[in-house]
């Protein structure tokens, strides 16, 4: 199965502070493992740096430089999927397939590259931001 990395599992990666930091670092190691079953979303790459280097959502935020060097990593590691026409198409029918509205734009541009792209599975420690989209499935890696 084809399959890609929600932030936050990235975020708890990079942050030894968070209580599912050993849990996101074997997760993360594993998809660099089966890296060719394995793309990342580049809105994903783009919500990483803006949690790491906010010091309201994160203990030990990373300066912006050493937060892009982690994103060209991931980058250099992965293949990663990029928004385009095509996405878009995608996006607006899942807003009216699922009402999408306000902050759930983003999951449903990140489910809207995975259609695009034939990625079937999300693994995510926020279960529910996703579990509205049926043409996906969620791959919960902890509780």
């Amino acid at each position: 199965m084809k399959y890609t990395l929600d932030t936050n599992v990235l975020v708890y990666a990079a942050d030894r502070t968070f209580p599912l930091h050993r849990q996101a670092v074997r997760l993360r190691d594993r998809a660099v493992a089966e890296r060719e079953s394995v793309s990342l979303c580049f809105p994903v790459l783009l919500e990483f740096f803006a949690v790491v280097t906010d010091p309201a959502r994160v203990r030990s935020p990373l300066d912006p430089e050493q937060a892009w060097e982690e994103v060209n990593a991931y980058v250099d590691t992965f293949q990663v999927v990029y928004p385009d026409e095509r996405t878009l198409v995608n996006l607006s029918q899942l807003i009216s397939c699922h009402c999408i509205a306000r902050q759930n734009i983003f999951d449903a541009l990140i489910v809207a590259l995975m259609l695009q792209h034939g990625i079937e599975g999300i693994y995510t420690a926020n279960r529910k931001d996703f579990a509205t989209f049926s043409e996906i499935e969620v791959l919960p890696w902890a509780e």
